[in-house]
């Protein structure tokens, strides 16, 4: 892959141009998490946009609701200026090859909002194509409800392709429009965006994490304690430390908690995360990087993801989940800040 085409490596809101997008035929291809967002809000942004769905999409609906113009792939792509790829990234391939490489302007953007399909080679694209990386740093309502609060999202931007400073100017300028750079742009690649983001959801957010919590729970359970307590203990109290740590940083988090918090996370998060773990993070992070992990869930998506669906129900069933259900809505009963006036 050829080399950044800036020094930069961080923008702003300054540094999107929207009169680049203006006049010019925008196709989001699908209407989920992403796909509403990212149209609503480059609508509102002033552009011209068409929303690609299959006939037998249960978004098709909701989009025309909304006032959109919806499309078959093909007809959504065909005279784009830009094709933003929003459907799951197993279908990347399918679709592009089907219904998107004849009929897309050999000038025009094909762009993704996660790296996955192109670091890990699911699609393969012409030489000549021109391709935009714009991911932002959430999910597709956050990214709405920010956006129509006046704000956006943070977002990763890359390009592939030749024309390379043209790109990125375009993705700065969709990145603008679509509410992915007002919280701050930042240079990346479609291989460090795939890589990174697998491996942060897996070691933490949606792996460790999550059996962390669930092992400190078995174990305080098991020892006697009360399971609504030791919910709030190992799960309910996670927003308190990830919000100082997310304002603050962790050296911020350490200030703002407990003496004795402070000295027992020290002296303890060293024994917990290990050799061992660290040793798992390892592993995790060299089968994402050879593309076995990538291999592995198109497989088991193939098959109609059997493995997942087994997972979820076994998780749904722990005493933990029913422990959270329960609390949840009773706490949701409960007047946090006293009657109101």
């Amino acid at each position: 892959m050829s080399q950044a085409p800036t020094s930069r490596r961080r923008f702003d809101l300054e540094d999107g141009d929207l009169s680049l997008l203006k006049g010019k035929r925008i196709a989001v291809l699908g209407y989920g998490n992403q796909g509403h967002a990212h149209a609503l809000n480059l609508r509102d942004s002033g552009m011209e946009v068409v929303v690609g769905l299959r006939k037998e999409s249960a978004h098709a609906r909701a989009a025309r609701e909304a006032g959109f113009e919806v499309e078959d792939f093909a007809s959504a792509a065909r005279g784009a200026f830009l094709v933003m790829m929003l459907l799951p990234d197993e279908l990347h391939a399918e679709i592009y090859d089907k219904h998107l490489r004849k009929v897309m302007d050999s000038a025009a953007y094909l762009a993704f909002s996660h790296g996955f399909a192109v670091a890990f080679d699911l699609l393969e694209l012409e030489k000549s194509r021109r391709v935009l990386l714009v991911a932002p740093k959430g999910q597709g309502h956050a990214l709405r409800a920010s956006f129509v609060n006046g704000g956006g999202l943070r977002g990763l931007i890359g390009v592939q392709g030749p024309d390379q400073e043209e790109s990125l100017k375009v993705a700065l300028a969709y990145a603008k429009a679509c509410g992915a750079l007002a919280g701050g742009g930042f240079l990346s690649s479609f291989r460090e965006e795939a890589v990174s983001d697998l491996f942060g959801e897996q070691t933490v957010l949606c792996g460790g994490l999550i059996e962390l919590i669930t092992a400190a729970w078995e174990l305080l359970v098991a020892r006697g304690y009360s399971a609504e307590g030791a919910y709030f203990e190992c799960l309910h109290e996670v927003k308190i430390i990830t919000d100082l740590v997310h304002e603050k940083g962790v050296d911020g988090m350490r200030e703002g908690i407990s003496p004795t918090a402070a000295f027992g996370g020290l002296r303890a998060g060293p024994r917990v995360i290990g050799k061992e773990s660290r040793a798992a993070m390892e592993k995790l992070l060299d089968e994402i990087e050879d593309g076995s992990f990538a291999k592995e869930f198109l497989k088991e998506r193939a098959q109609g993801s059997p493995w997942l669906k087994r997972k979820r129900e076994e998780e749904a069933k722990h005493p933990m989940q029913e422990t959270g259900r329960g609390l949840r809505a009773f706490l949701s009963r409960c007047r946090l800040n006293g009657p109101k006036e």
